[in-house]
């Protein structure tokens, strides 16, 4: 195969000795030996694993007529111990050149079948395209331990699928539970019958290739598979068992098991959107006349805008999943679809409609200015002496789109046999790379730069609505005013603005951000510069499509890369604002509700159609407004909250998880969650919608900010707080569990003493929307004998989870340490007082010298590690080392203000301070008061350093000059 998945073109070879059927068919017990060859810059990186063969095929000659026969011969001695026969480099080599030939020949990854005669040479035997890859199924959240897992391994066909694991030891099908998941050592040709693969649910083998025919048959049929290899007897004790199989990739990363129980739920929650899927029509974008403003548009300043501010929402739907573009991003799943020539033509159309509706925006944009007429007002004349570089600039891109369109079409053209380009077929998914790059990539720079269509679009946007104001008064047709926003009135003489309402206006200017707020007879555009991001509000009377009176909030962000996964906290703010406004019911007076993500665009739309009223509109908007307000600055408090299960995000699941409502457990704990962080950290300010809320969220929101105050002034009076009598035993735990995600390291000492029953336990717990305590340990009096999954579990959150006894236990809190040594705080006072475990934690930040015992703060071995590491650690060392001037000597060489920290004693050392103010007259200051005072100390120094008048008050110099 020369693609192992469709992030991964490692080409992968396998093969045994003898006949074809040995590693081809998949039905003999056979692993074949495997060689992965990963291509990377030009250069082939093969890598070798010997699999188990125990028999192989030859060819006898029949003894009735001239034929052969393939005969099974046993005992070949080639099994796992490496001993298998390897290929040359000269075989392999032969191989890739013609695993590169015929990908450029087809156009798409394949699947070949070789063979080597007695002298070595390599023979071509088949080829056929790859219709199928992995790499589509992917889960944000991490794949379950290896000790909960009943076996793992490699996998062959992706899926997941939950049922009844099913030993298949013989043929008899008719005691096969519909929904099994089979069993096998190895797969037989009475698996891959129709009726069975329709009542099966998954295979799990001991043994058997990744690209065989049971391989291939079955990742055509979509049914998990599973090479268990030496996991596979214990797998055998567990028949009829309920089970969940899964293959496909865990946070990014392919994973293939087997766990009992049913997790199917879990994973549909956790399921990440697949590369978009081709061979579907395409989503309705707008048609060639609707991307042409209508005749008279830009006789108005008003119709111009609103034309310019549809065509920018227009051509974005372009870049959205199913706008047309999405196979360039994905080429290799393109180039293995059976539609891929229809597709290339579809999206070439769709090419040419961007492309039109951009020059289009971009002429409108001309016409815009052309309204303000000949004035000089300087931001009319910048922004019109910037158009040449924008035309120079679209002129040179369309120049690039044309010539990227013909290098990706035509190797595929509908009606020809093969691919007709001479180019390669690594070449080719490049051409897709860049051609989509010049289509939809976003770097927003000056005009010059102009690198894609998104590019351009982006640009104008800022431009048109920068545009508006001096427009506007330039044109004469509106008023241009300013206090906090800027209020641009476009309403003729004789209409009122009545959308923009006296309360509506307070309400923005209580704000006191940047904002612009365009009034029209029937529409009220605010756009809100709140911080990074950007809010563009629209009030429509009569919105586009038949949905009649219209609040619109458009919630861009700052990303710097495409799916958003740089910043967390922006995507879980985006999140939380779409489930705020509706727990505070924003929509109740509209007709329905919509959600949407634009990864492209970096935001989110949410949309309240028909709208019953135009004063329910209003007070919608001004509610809107107000918990705008509250947004732009609580980023940062969510970034390190995991909301959902292993905290991975990125606008793919962000799609998913605002299109689901409050109902489910884990959505609704996740947004109470953010409730309660958000008043804990921000407890100086009542949120603004917090009267919209029910009385439990208000409730949370009260002992949140409580909670926080207490917090603010010592985490021991948190932890007083959290265990006084004011609060019921269920609400203790409660609101522990909140704080075990956005305290952790402060309140999780406190489990055992909430949870008197884990008093004196070994465990480690695991935070979880339940108040019901979760463990990855589970609770014992007596630790594990094998305590590999305790140091997993340590290695990857430290020590914050683990009970007293664990982090007592040497053996797993030293490899810990090494890997978290700011856990240093947390171990037990016995492993303060180990030279080991403080010296691993020391040595990578010497300021935890702090938290060590007062023993070794006066070890000298421990302390100079710590010094060596910063030198500011010198102020926790004991009062003896403080005291010892060769150490000291070498800490004030990097900062001598911390000599202010040295013992008493040396403070009060005439002397030793005279010595060492001779090469830092900043010594000075350090000095103990009495030496300060005395004028023969201050004579002294002074004739050994004058620099030391520097450091004097004003009263000594003009004691020590008299």
């Amino acid at each position: 195969m020369s693609y192992q998945s469709l992030q991964d073109d490692t080409v992968r070879v396998e093969y045994t000795s003898g006949q074809p059927r040995g590693a081809v068919a998949g039905q003999y017990g056979t692993t074949p030996h495997r060689i992965d060859i990963t291509r990377k810059e030009g250069a082939d990186h093969p890598q070798y694993f010997p699999g188990t063969v125990s028999s192989h095929f030859i060819l006898r000659k029949n003894s009735t007529n001239n034929g052969y026969t393939e005969t099974e011969i046993g005992d070949v001695g080639a099994q796992s111990d490496g001993g298998g026969p390897r290929l040359t480099d000269d075989q392999i080599a032969s191989l890739m050149q013609m695993v590169r030939r015929l990908e450029d020949l087809l156009g798409c990854p394949v699947d070949i079948e070789f063979g080597i005669d007695h002298l070595g040479q390599v023979f071509l035997l088949q080829v056929r395209p790859i219709t199928r890859l992995s790499g589509g199924m992917d889960f944000a959240m991490p794949p379950p331990e290896p000790e909960e897992t009943l076996a793992s391994g490699i996998g062959v066909s992706e899926g997941y699928c939950t049922g009844p694991l099913w030993l298949a030891t013989n043929q008899a099908t008719e005691s096969m539970p519909e929904g099994a998941i089979v069993v096998a050592q190895h797969g037989e040709v009475w698996m891959l019958e129709p009726d069975v693969l329709k009542w099966a649910a998954g295979f799990v083998f001991a043994t058997g290739g990744t690209n065989d025919h049971v391989a291939i048959t079955l990742r055509q049929a979509e049914k998990p598979c599973l090479l268990a290899d030496g996991q596979y007897p214990a797998l055998t004790a567990h028949n009829r068992e309920q089970a969940t199989l899964a293959c496909a990739r865990f946070n990014g990363v392919p994973c293939a098991f087997v766990v009992t129980g049913d997790l199917t739920e879990k994973l549909i929650s956790h399921r990440s959107s697949s590369p978009a899927n081709f061979d579907v029509p395409l989503e309705p974008v707008a048609s060639a006349d609707e991307l042409s403003p209508p005749e008279g548009t830009f006789s108005q300043v008003t119709t111009g805008f609103r034309w310019l501010t549809d065509q920018n929402a227009r051509l974005l739907a372009f870049f959205a999943p199913g706008g047309g573009l999405d196979c360039l991003a994905h080429p290799v799943k393109l180039s293995m679809s059976a539609q891929r020539s229809e597709i290339l033509a579809a999206t070439q159309t769709r090419i040419q409609q961007l492309t039109q509706g951009a020059q289009a925006l971009l002429d409108g944009y001309q016409a815009f200015l052309q309204l303000g007429g000949d004035s000089n007002a300087p931001g009319l004349k910048l922004l019109r002496d910037e158009l040449p570089q924008f035309n120079t600039r679209f002129e040179t891109l369309k120049q690039t789109i044309r010539s990227g369109l013909e290098s990706v079409t035509l190797p595929l053209r509908a009606g020809d046999e093969l691919p007709v380009s001479p180019e390669t077929f690594r070449q080719w998914t490049i051409a897709c790379h860049q051609l989509h790059s010049s289509l939809q990539a976003l770097h927003p720079l000056k005009a010059d730069r102009i690198r894609s269509i998104h590019d351009l679009i982006f640009a104008l946007h800022d431009r048109f609505v920068s545009a508006l104001a001096p427009v506007t008064l330039a044109s004469g047709q509106g008023e241009v005013s300013k206090k906090w926003a800027t209020y641009i009135d476009c309403t003729p003489p004789n209409k009122e603005a009545l959308l923009l309402t006296p309360s509506c206006k307070a309400v923005i200017e209580k704000l006191e951000v940047s904002a612009t707020v365009v009034a029209m007879v029937d529409a009220l555009l605010i756009n809100l510069e709140l911080g990074e991001h950007v809010s563009l509000i629209e009030l429509l009377e009569h919105a586009e499509g038949g949905k009649g009176r219209t609040l619109r909030l458009k919630f861009s962000d700052e990303f710097f890369k495409p799916d958003g996964s740089d910043d967390l906290g922006k995507l879980k703010r985006m999140w939380f604002l779409a489930q705020l406004l509706r727990a505070i019911e924003l929509g109740k007076d509209a007709g329905s509700m919509r959600l949407s993500c634009n990864a492209v665009a970096r935001e989110i739309i949410i949309e309240y159609t028909k709208m019953i009223s135009m004063q329910a509109a209003n007070d919608a908007l001004e509610k809107m407004l107000a918990v705008l307000d509250w947004f732009w600055c609580i980023d940062c408090h969510l970034m390190g909250v995991a909301l959902f299960e292993g905290d991975r995000w990125n606008f793919d699941l962000l799609a998913q998880r605002i299109n689901r409502d409050l109902s489910a457990e884990a959505d609704s704990f996740a947004f109470r969650l953010c409730l309660f962080s958000l008043s804990y950290y921000l407890s100086h300010n009542t949120p603004v919608f917090y009267p919209l809320l029910n009385d439990h969220h208000q409730q949370l929101i009260d002992r949140g900010r409580w909670l926080g105050k207490c917090k603010s002034k010592s985490k021991r009076n948190l932890r007083e707080a959290l265990m006084s009598d004011e609060i019921g035993e269920n609400t203790r735990k409660e609101l522990l569990n909140y704080l075990l995600f956005v305290s952790p390291a402060i309140v999780s000492s406190m489990v055992e003493v909430v949870y008197g029953d884990l008093q004196d336990q070994y465990f480690v717990f695991k935070p979880s929307p339940s108040c019901k305590p979760e463990f990855y340990i589970q609770p014992s009096q007596l630790p594990p004998v094998n305590k590999q999954k305790v140091k997993r579990l340590l290695l990857e959150h430290g020590l914050k989870y683990a009970s007293q006894r664990v982090r007592g236990d040497k053996e797993v809190v030293l490899p810990a340490i090494a890997a978290h040594a700011a856990d240093l705080e947390y171990v037990s006072e016995e492993l303060k007082n180990d030279k080991d475990v403080v010296m691993a934690a020391v040595t990578q930040e010497g300021c935890l010298l702090e938290c060590a015992s007062p023993k070794l703060q006066d070890d000298d071995e421990v302390v100079t590690a710590a010094i060596k590491q910063h030198p500011i650690s010198f102020i926790y060392a004991s009062e003896r080392i403080r005291g010892d001037k060769n150490i000291i000597k070498t800490v004030i060489a990097n900062d001598v203000d911390i000599l202010a920290k040295a013992s008493k004693t040396v403070l009060n050392d005439r002397r030793f301070l005279l010595e060492l103010i001779e090469d830092y007259p900043r010594a000075f200051k350090s000095a103990a008061c009495e030496l300060k005072s005395d004028e023969d100390f201050i004579r002294s120094s002074i004739q050994r350093n004058p620099e030391v008048c520097k450091q004097l008050p004003t009263s000594f110099k003009h004691t020590t000059n008299a």
